[in-house]
């Protein structure tokens, strides 16, 4: 293989820089969209926390104004007086059907105040007569006032709202509402447009009673050892082991998810109940393709900038190459090869031909190159006249040798 020039050398110099600062301005917008994903993760954190709260207060609201109604209904006063259950199901039943339509209103529960076990579900009426052991509801039994919480069952997460009812001023019972959190995650996801996966800590759930509440629908029982999926707005699989294991107190940002060709940023936060005991975490899922698109295309944008950008500084670096270096230095070669045949025809004031054509590094050169011509003219124009003064005097007669 033939060595390279120095005019290859030098593109290929040009070439190098280009495609490290190419690289490094690569590394740089993935470390910017990695940043970007980022702060849209905690943003979406942020803003799924932020609606969680808000939807839940909106909707312990809603479900006190509620019950302020009901307590006050005279025909569910009577009945559940009179522990008519049949009669009090009749009543309650209508009611039940309008709230659930209009409201999402799926448990309605009537406790009795002295034994604290439930005297009739409306929605669930032959489970009765266990022993109502939910924070929520037994502060509301203690202080006898409204009171509100997320409740884990023995298969279900809800918000739960519990208020006294009262006929002719004694103590009745207790009156509950409560709506499902899958109902509750669907109105998030209208919010906000992001998907969401809830799970709970499986100690807290009865496997037999989630198996019988799930009919046709997958179990999902086994899918992770220590947590259980109750809820998900979307059939993808969200919510993996990364999401589950180890949910800080203020949540935190997953890994990135692509399916079906769109790519998401993911984050987790935890989920309490009415005591404040953390029993699980909401995952929330949110749409970053088009923050990836953009990536994509900045990559792309910069690798046909670069490579435009080394395309013509080498063409630049090859032109000004040579008109600064290469035409003058074979213009010098020229000429030192016109003075060596100048000089080699006796031609000793040949230096006077060489000139420097500008003052930089090449000029000096030739500067230096013309004082050497001149130097080697004049030696030998006294190496010449010496030997011609030899040869005058060798052919001199013998008279007019000089004497000894």
């Amino acid at each position: 293989m033939p060595p390279l020039s120095i005019r290859s050398k030098l593109v290929l110099a040009v070439v190098g820089i280009m495609c490290v600062s190419g690289a490094a301005s690569m590394v740089l917008v993935r470390s910017l969209y990695a940043r970007s994903a980022r702060g849209a993760a905690e943003e979406a954190l942020r803003s799924a926390a932020a609606a969680y709260q808000e939807l839940e207060r909106q909707d312990q609201a809603r479900m006190a104004a509620l019950l302020d109604v009901l307590v006050l209904h005279p025909g569910l006063q009577e009945a559940f007086q009179a522990r008519d259950r049949d009669r009090l199901q009749a009543v309650a039943l209508p009611i039940h059907q309008a709230l659930k339509k209009e409201h999402g209103i799926g448990h309605w529960n009537f406790v009795d105040a002295e034994s604290r076990r439930m005297f009739l579900r409306v929605h669930l009426p032959a489970k009765r007569d266990d022993l109502v052991e939910r924070p929520s509801l037994l502060k509301a039994m203690e202080r006898r006032e409204t009171s509100a919480g997320k409740e884990l069952g023995k298969s279900a997460f809800a918000l739960r709202v519990g208020k006294p009812m009262y006929a002719d001023g004694r103590l009745v019972g207790y009156l509950e509402l409560g709506e499902e959190i899958e109902h509750f995650l669907g109105r998030m996801k209208e919010q906000t447009g992001n998907d969401f996966g809830m799970f709970m800590t499986k100690r807290l759930v009865d496997s037999s009673e989630w198996a019988r509440t799930r009919g046709g629908a997958r179990n999902g029982w086994d899918d992770f050892p220590d947590v259980l999926l109750v809820n998900s707005t979307t059939g993808d699989p969200m919510v993996d082991q990364a999401a589950v294991t180890g949910v800080p107190p203020g949540g935190r940002t997953l890994d990135e998810e692509s399916r079906a060709g769109s790519v998401y940023a993911r984050a987790v936060f935890p989920v309490r109940d009415s005591s404040g005991s953390v029993v699980g975490g909401l995952v929330v899922r949110h749409d970053i393709s088009a923050l990836h698109a953009a990536k994509q295309e900045g990559l792309l944008q910069a690798m046909a900038f670069f490579a435009a950008l080394a395309l013509a500084a080498s063409v630049l670096t090859w032109l000004l190459v040579d008109r600064l270096i290469f035409r003058r230095l074979k213009a010098m070669m020229g000429t030192m090869e016109d003075a060596s045949v100048r000089l080699a025809g006796g031609d000793f004031d040949v230096a006077a031909a060489v000139h420097s054509s500008q003052r930089d590094e090449i000029g000096h050169f030739e500067t230096f190159f013309g004082e050497f011509l001149g130097l080697v003219g004049t030696t030998l124009r006294a190496l010449v006249e010496r030997k011609r003064q030899g040869a005058r005097a060798a052919a001199a007669p013998a008279h007019l040798a000089p004497e000894r």
